[in-house]
């Protein structure tokens, strides 16, 4: 009967040394997906920032060419 308590309670040790692993090994996933995401989203927000700009400048560059062709027009006219 000593033996077989014995037994159990080592049995019980290494499941319980098993599953703290796991919980290790799951809690630094964890960790590496939460900051691989932070870094993620700042990278997102950075791109859509960048779009912004991008876009910004694309009316006034289109807006520029739209007032050179309306002067080329005007000229085209007056002749």
């Amino acid at each position: 009967m000593y033996m077989n308590n014995d037994h159990i309670i080592s049995s019980l040790n290494k499941e319980l040394d098993d599953l703290e692993s796991r919980i290790e090994d799951l809690s630094k996933k964890y960790y590496d997906l939460k900051k691989e995401n932070e870094l993620l989203k700042e990278r997102q927000e950075r791109e859509v920032s960048e779009k912004f700009k991008i876009k910004e400048k694309n009316q006034k560059v289109q807006s520029k060419v739209e007032g050179i062709i309306n002067r080329l027009r005007s000229l085209e006219y007056n002749q």
